[in-house]
């Protein structure tokens, strides 16, 4: 058998691909940009286009055989397979309102609250029924034939079947949390009930790659195909999160996620009731075993991020380079971070010292998160932080300054693909747990100057 299992990340901004030993190093590495096709009601994800990016960017590794291949993504994006092969959809972006008036008739013919509950509220725009049936509804209609997600499609491709995890399946917006099953008179509803939702497998279940794209990409024969499962859930597995600590994915879209304790006690319909303590609450599974987790998810300061930077005369650089130190009272309001998120300017400066204040106020919204999802699950350890918005050093002083508890950085290079490389590698028994991947390291912290060093930030502190 081949010593290298890979893990391919499909996120919003980039598509990589992550080749690993047994020993749990990383042996290579790919990136690309993520296709986007920006058109005036919103970004669309070409769905072909990126299957073909993660095809490149999967042949570049240069890593000779390949034993088993672990796939994450961003969740809802996708497209239907027909008897055709794969529809070359265009699909709606998750960060924007396409579909809202989709999720608005749902609640209007099923109820707000039975939904929220039914499905842990991800019945929401950014669900996949919400996007499919704006698709179904405004560009001509969705052929008949079965969902399937980003990394349903390029496991298709690899192995000829179809099929589904259950935290991806989470996102469709019409998956039982309790029952663990789809609600597939709720999706009829959408006017979807000629396209077919894929079975869901059990965690690290894996297909045997065959065909010429799998053989062209060094898949050895009989290599396995697992469907990793939600990006940030297996990002926090790649970073070496245990239970009992909380993980704070800091990116596009800043994911506060803690997986339970056995002191928690709470059974998934437990669960359900303290959706009515935050709106933006939601449960799903934990990818390598299937236990429940709790997310946070009111976050996208890289959209935030985005349309400060529009409207600034300055670069993120000299922003960066000319902000205070950081403060608990910042200028923008939760309200304000809603509406820069939008794409909606709000009533302020942008200078280097609004530009310190949004990250202020960001951290301070974590903070509500990262105390709620540690009330509902009895997490007492660290928060683990990663993701690219480690880069700020004015970001990170302010997780610093302003954070609660204890902190921590992994150290670990994309952890998203090396989540799905940890599955993967579990899947063919290079170990028992994906948690037991070697590698995953992290450190503590309690000073800037920790903090610089766990992120190899080596530059002089000004």
């Amino acid at each position: 058998m081949s010593d290298i299992v890979v893990g391919v990340d499909f996120g919003s901004s980039r598509i990589k691909a992550a080749a690993y030993g047994r020993d749990g190093e990383m042996v290579a590495l790919e990136v690309v940009d993520t296709p986007l096709r920006r058109t005036a009601v919103g970004d669309d994800f070409p769905v072909l286009d990126m299957l073909d990016a993660a095809h490149h960017v999967i042949a570049s590794l240069g890593v000779g055989s390949i034993a088993a291949i672990g796939l994450t993504s961003m969740g809802e994006v996708g497209t239907v397979v027909t008897e055709d092969g794969l529809t070359p959809m265009h699909f709606p972006s998750w960060y924007d309102d396409r579909g809202s008036d989709i999720v608005t008739a749902l609640e209007a013919q099923w109820g707000a609250d039975t939904l929220r509950d039914l499905t842990a509220r991800h019945l929401r725009t950014t669900s996949t029924v919400a996007k499919l049936a704006h698709v179904q509804a405004t560009s001509g209609g969705v052929p008949r034939g079965v969902f399937a997600g980003l990394c349903g499609a390029l496991a298709y491709q690899l192995t000829g079947e179809v099929w589904q995890e259950a935290g991806l399946a989470m996102t469709s917006g019409v998956y039982d949390l309790v029952r663990r099953r789809y609600l597939p008179e709720i999706w009829a509803s959408a006017q979807l009930a000629h396209v077919g939702l894929p079975d869901v497998k059990p965690p690290g279940h894996g297909a045997s790659a065959r065909g010429v794209l799998a053989r062209s990409l060094r898949l050895e024969q009989g290599a396995r195909v697992v469907i990793a499962g939600h990006d940030h859930p297996v990002a926090a597995v790649g970073s070496g999160v245990r239970v009992g600590e909380v993980f704070d994915s800091m990116g596009t879209g800043e994911a506060i996620i803690s997986a339970f304790s056995d002191a928690a006690g709470l059974g998934l319909d437990e669960l359900v009731a303290h959706l009515d303590r935050d709106p933006d609450l939601s449960f799903e599974f934990w990818p390598s075993d299937g236990a429940p987790l709790a997310v946070w998810e009111r976050m996208r300061p890289g959209l935030a991020m985005r349309t400060f930077l529009d409207s600034s005369d300055a670069d993120r650089a000299t922003l960066e380079a000319g902000a205070a130190p950081p403060r608990d009272d910042p200028a923008f309001s939760f309200a304000d971070l809603a509406a820069l998120q939008a794409g909606a300017h709000v009533d302020s400066p942008q200078d280097a010292r609004a530009w310190g204040g949004l990250l202020d106020a960001y951290v301070l919204l974590a903070n509500h998160g990262n105390s709620l999802l540690r009330t509902i699950s009895g997490a007492e350890g660290a928060t683990v932080l990663t993701g690219g918005g480690l880069r700020s050093r004015r970001w990170r002083d302010a997780k610093l300054e302003l954070g609660t508890g204890p902190l921590a950085v992994s150290t670990v290079a994309e952890a998203a693909a090396r989540g799905c490389a940890a599955i993967a590698g579990a899947a063919v028994g290079w170990w028992n747990r994906a948690e037991d991947m070697p590698g995953a390291t992290r450190v503590a912290v309690t000073s800037r100057r920790e903090l610089d060093a766990a992120v190899g930030d080596t530059t002089p502190s000004p």
